[in-house]
């Protein structure tokens, strides 16, 4: 109740403007991001920016000029893939569990038998590969990299607000995680709905993985920012979750004035940027465990 009153003052000292543009986020991303939300509308001009930078991480030096077409995906298999995956998993070698083990050990062998067994019986690839092109996927290049990203709008209906949101996935994930979700964020009957863009982190899914050493969040971000200029959005919310919660921050730091609000749904302790966030809005409630 004590951080619910401190929150309360800090929205009073809000003028009328900034506590719609907060408000605004904050249906949009729920509690965590309004949190984050009030900190870029409130004191985001104190925020110490990371230097954008540059980087090349396709094959070879990087050309003159880059290709910046955005062209449509679709997964795609053939019957001849999903017989050579067969054969290799016939040709699969087990070694026997430990005695009264379970999983203590690694992943118990009897088990998985039985989930090799459904892989290579029951499960539909071609029913699943028709799953995953349910939304409009698409490719571009960024810095030498073939990005793959679901881009989805939300129906047009009159008097409604649109507000474009990238979700950003973690470890071991993929933008699979967000098909539940996407249909109440873009296909809402209220006032305001999104127009949801969701990137493979390089490396993952359908996105090219990096041919250079050294790709890291920075450099995520980077290209997701890059991603959303691209895609002609210069103000955007954030969502990440895992590895993406440090990307979208990161992405918040970099360029704090594109960032209108972000949502994260997994926090560390060394995310020291966003304890002086939280440290700020709640005035002094939460202490700096470092």
């Amino acid at each position: 109740m004590q951080t619910i009153e401190v929150l309360k003052q800090a929205l009073s000292s809000l003028d009328p403007t900034q506590q719609q543009q907060l408000l605004v986020a904050g249906s949009a991303v729920a509690v965590g991001g309004l949190l984050t939300c009030y900190y870029w509308v409130y004191q985001g001009t104190k925020t110490k920016r990371i230097p954008t930078g540059d980087g090349w991480w396709g094959a070879g030096e990087k050309p003159r000029s880059e290709d910046e077409k955005v062209f449509p995906f679709q997964v795609q298999t053939s019957d001849e893939e999903i017989q050579d995956l067969y054969d290799r998993i016939d040709r699969t070698r087990y070694t026997e569990p430990l005695e009264d083990a379970g999983f203590q050990y690694g992943f118990n062998s009897t088990y998985l038998k039985k989930v090799v067994s459904h892989w290579r019986h029951q499960f539909n690839w071609k029913k699943q590969i028709a799953i995953l092109n349910k939304y409009p996927q698409f490719k571009t290049n960024i810095e030498g990299l073939d990005v793959h990203f679901i881009h989805v709008r939300p129906p047009h209906r009159e008097g409604q607000k649109v507000l474009p949101l990238m979700l950003v996935h973690g470890w071991p994930g993929s933008v699979y995680e967000f098909y539940r979700i996407l249909p109440l964020l873009t296909d809402s009957l209220d006032s305001l709905a999104f127009e949801v863009i969701c990137p493979s982190i390089p490396g993952y899914g359908f996105s090219e993985a990096p041919r250079k050493q050294g790709f890291n969040s920075l450099a995520a971000a980077r290209v997701f920012h890059k991603l959303m200029e691209r895609l002609g959005f210069s103000e955007y919310y954030l969502q990440g979750g895992d590895w993406g919660s440090l990307i979208t921050t990161n992405m918040a730091q970099m360029k704090p004035e594109c960032v209108k609000g972000l949502h994260l749904n997994m926090l560390t302790s060394k995310m020291k940027g966003l304890h002086r966030v939280l440290h700020e809005v709640l005035q002094g409630e939460l202490q700096d465990q470092h």
